[in-house]
């Protein structure tokens, strides 16, 4: 089996190549083994398509954020021949939080990943786009999108401008006018008069740089959880982030113009192309459809330590 490591080298704050270099050169891996580093937004999904089509069998690891990781499964998506690593060195990495007996640091071991064994988890599909974490429609994307217009100015750090972005559209863009249908059924919370804050259909449980809006997902159940919040005002807008942060919104009696949903396709009507979040970038998409496609990716799990040594102790016996 073949492994190939797409290293995103801006991802993060420091440079982590020589270290995931050093860690595969240690390793003495007798399968084949690819090492490419991006240069440029979306050559990670390049990469990992040109892999993916050669039909050998592989695992394709993004080292990176969740945006390269997003990057890795569209190039991947619809190929059986791939199952997908996770090593999450850059500053979101909100995937890996969804996997509750693992931390994150387990997933920073290389030996561990190329040691680890596979699972079958579901997929959001949404106009040749694929997400396996979360895709949201409303404030959030519009927080995320204007935070580059506060980046540009001077002596504003990253951090600087996303909070900026938020007060922006705390004022500006709380109200999203869409029509939203769940397994074909319109959904009542909202429609072009009771406007939408946001929305969140998630196989995940964390987005937006560990925000649980999904508390309760399981990313291989064949539902996707879906969250609304209806137009609020700034001050009891301002009540809830805590709790929506923290994951104590669902079935909260203090909040009951918060719902939950369980389904397995969504879909959003504007009066024209409104922005989208896939795993924590941004597209512009025109009346956007989601599916859910059951366990159609394969993720690599990471060895347990002790796994790994009764492994190598095996083939030591049978040498």
């Amino acid at each position: 089996m073949k492994h190939v490591f797409i290293i995103n080298p801006v991802a993060g704050k420091t440079d982590r190549t020589k270290e995931i270099r050093d860690q595969i050169h240690r390793l003495k891996i007798t399968d084949p083994v690819e090492i490419h580093l991006t240069r440029s937004q979306g050559e990670a999904e390049h990469i990992a398509r040109m892999a993916a089509q050669t039909g050998e069998q592989m695992r394709v690891y993004s080292c990176g954020g969740d945006g390269t990781a997003n990057e890795v499964l569209t190039g991947i998506a619809g190929y059986n021949n791939c199952a997908l690593g996770i090593i999450p060195i850059g500053s979101g990495n909100d995937f890996v939080r969804s996997l509750d007996s693992y931390t994150r640091e387990d997933f920073l071991s290389v030996e561990d990943m190329v040691n680890g064994e596979e699972k079958a988890i579901d997929l959001l599909e949404c106009q040749g786009k694929y997400s396996m974490n979360v895709f949201s429609v409303g404030f959030d994307c519009a927080v995320a999108k204007n935070v580059d217009r506060f980046k540009k100015l001077p002596h504003v750090s990253g951090s600087l401008a996303y909070k900026m972005s938020i007060v922006y559209c705390l004022f500006t863009k709380r109200k999203h006018p869409v029509k939203i249908y769940l397994d074909d059924k319109e959904f009542e919370g909202a429609d072009y008069n009771r406007t939408t804050l946001l929305a969140v259909a998630a196989n995940g449980k964390y987005y937006g740089g560990g925000i649980k809006a999904a508390p309760i997902s399981i990313l291989d159940d064949g539902f996707i959880d879906f969250v609304h919040a209806p137009t609020l005002s700034v001050l009891k807008f301002v009540s809830i982030v805590g709790k929506y942060t923290k994951g104590m919104h669902i079935d909260n009696p203090k909040l009951p113009f918060v719902t939950f949903n369980r389904c397995k396709k969504i879909r959003f009507e504007a009066g024209a192309p409104i922005d989208v979040n896939f795993d924590g970038e941004i597209f512009e998409m025109e009346n956007p459809e989601i599916t859910l496609l059951p366990k159609a990716l394969r993720i690599v799990l990471p060895a347990k330590k002790s796994a790994v040594a009764d492994k190598k102790e095996k083939e030591t016996v049978k040498a």
